[in-house]
């Protein structure tokens, strides 16, 4: 299963995390057995996959699985990273027009 496929399939099952700041070190991540059933599955489904990146968010796609008391999402990124970077544009020279 790919990681929508799971999006999907947990979707169906009401789940729900906590994800926020415990304190200046830690992020908390909390839910029961299910819900981090989910985000294993979603690990491991985002690992076999062609993109790099992958976010979910109480604010973002997949704001569904996160409770109320949420404050932070969740972005996965594997790495070596398949895009390339981008150079940084060029500063734009000023010109006086007369």
């Amino acid at each position: 299963m790919n990681s929508d496929e799971i999006c999907d399939a947990y979707a169906r099952k009401n789940i729900k995390l906590t994800v926020r700041l415990l304190n200046d070190e830690d992020v908390l991540i909390e839910g029961d057995s299910g819900a981090l059933e989910f985000l294993g599955n979603l690990f491991l489904a985002h690992a076999r996959e062609e993109t790099c990146g992958r976010n979910i968010g109480p604010n973002a796609a997949g704001n569904a699985f996160f409770t109320k008391d949420s404050t932070k999402g969740i972005y996965i990124h594997r790495v070596p990273c398949q895009h390339t970077q981008r150079r940084p544009a060029a500063p734009v020279e000023e010109t006086s027009e007369i």
